[in-house]
């Protein structure tokens, strides 16, 4: 009726797995200053292994345009995407690891395996070995703090867990921002070995540096099995894992061809392009951040729909259609907040419907999702630039990701009604 105020938000159980009995890792509290202590570690892990690879797209420009002309763009993303696929493959077995091991031992072997793909890769002189150094052995170390960088926020906190969370993700945002303009800097001014080299010690060092804070609050009964497929016999998580497929499979490409665009589409220079990615991932840490605090007053799952609209509208709407600098701009913007807030609040998603006990290895499970949406991603556009669009029409490859986003829109409403069909409850 006028004059009452507006019905809030419904807050609501709708666990789908009910947590697994499950111990207390350690004597401190949640939701104290050491659990900001270890949203921050997970920030800087975040931002070294995530953060780098999100900066790939400054490498396929150089690889693509300066030191493999000859290469087809298809088999120089593979560098970036096999990267991404073992970061993600590797996710599978660290989840596992995590709940058996201790996650800062786990945490600070990946900070070396890191540091040496990236040394080794800057004496690769061809795309097939750069593959084997930056793309599967910096994935797979990689793949522990990001596993626990992306889980283990959750587990700390019950009052800001979406903030915190946030807080946490928006290190890989913060990272790619800033290793994005410092990678092509380092390559203008010291070739693309010394880059690689000092970007290898550097991520080493900070991720090592922050280990001894990354460890997990809960430890659930211990679970023998490497995956737990039972998770996959209710109906919503694997909507759930499907839709991620296609959010994933979405997440790469602008930010893999946006610097390649940028120079043969629109005409400007590399650093330009390059900048584009700067930018970009600046605004994914707002996304995750404004999310991240959104989530937790009307809930994750209702964000990640929302996010995933604007992403949809960002590629079909601006930039399938022209071919400008001003609307450049926008899809920039809007692309680059709404896929920050959608990997930010994918976990605390998990976290709300499927329970934080195993929330490790659920995500790990989750990271297959992830995997099969590398596959989908950035192979497929870089075969359509190549083969359809002769390696100067992007409009294909434009479409193909305009079109993922609709996938993962339709499968995550689908969810939500499995959920439940009232409209204004949080979740």
């Amino acid at each position: 009726m006028v004059g009452q105020p507006s019905p809030k938000w419904k807050e609501v159980d709708f666990f789908v797995l009910a947590d697994q009995h499950a111990e207390e890792a350690t004597d401190k509290p949640p939701d104290g200053l050491y659990a900001w202590m270890v949203s921050a570690a997970c920030f800087v892990s975040l931002m070294l292994s995530i953060g780098i690879n999100d900066a790939y797209g400054v490498y396929q420009q150089h690889y693509q345009l300066n030191e493999f002309p000859q290469a087809t763009t298809t088999l120089i993303s593979w560098i970036g995407t096999v990267q991404f696929l073992i970061m993600c493959l590797g996710g599978v077995f660290s989840g596992f690891l995590c709940e058996h091991f201790d996650t800062r031992i786990l945490n600070a072997a990946g900070a070396l395996l890191m540091g040496v793909a990236f040394i080794s890769g800057s004496y690769c002189k061809t795309v097939e070995m750069l593959m084997v150094t930056q793309g599967l052995l910096y994935g797979l170390g990689a793949s522990f703090p990001f596993i626990a960088g992306t889980s283990i926020p959750s587990q700390w906190f019950t009052k800001n867990r979406g903030l915190a969370t946030g807080i946490a993700l928006s290190g890989s945002g913060i990272g790619g921002m800033w290793m994005t303009s410092a990678t092509q800097a380092l390559i203008d001014s010291l070739g693309r070995p010394w880059a690689m080299r000092v970007t290898g010690i550097v991520s080493m060092l900070a991720v090592l540096a922050v280990s001894p804070w990354m460890r997990v609050r809960l430890v659930p009964n211990r679970n023998e099995r490497l995956i737990d497929w039972s998770l996959l016999k209710d109906l919503r998580f694997s909507v759930f894992m499907a839709a991620l497929v296609f959010d994933i499979a979405a997440y790469f490409g602008p930010f893999f061809q946006m610097p390649s665009y940028s120079v043969v589409v629109l005409h400007k220079s590399q650093s330009w392009g390059s900048n584009i990615d700067t930018l970009m991932n600046g605004l994914s840490v707002l996304g995750r951040l404004i999310v991240g605090f959104l989530a937790d007053h009307i809930g994750p799952l209702n964000l990640l729909i929302i996010n995933t609209i604007i992403a949809a509208i960002g590629i079909l709407v601006f930039w399938v259609p022209f071919e400008s600098v001003r609307t450049f701009f926008v899809v920039v913007f809007l692309f680059g907040f709404s896929i920050g807030g959608i990997v930010s609040v994918i976990p605390v998603a998990a976290a709300q419907v499927f329970g934080i006990a195993r929330l490790p290895s659920i995500i790990g499970l989750l990271f297959i999702g992830y995997f099969v949406g590398g596959l989908l991603g950035v192979p497929p556009m870089s075969a359509l630039l190549d083969n359809v669009g002769g390696r100067t029409n992007y409009t294909s490859s434009i479409w193909y990701m305009g079109v993922l986003p609709l996938c993962s829109l339709v499968l995550l409403v689908v969810m939500r009604l499995l959920i439940t069909r009232e409209l204004k409850v949080k979740i």
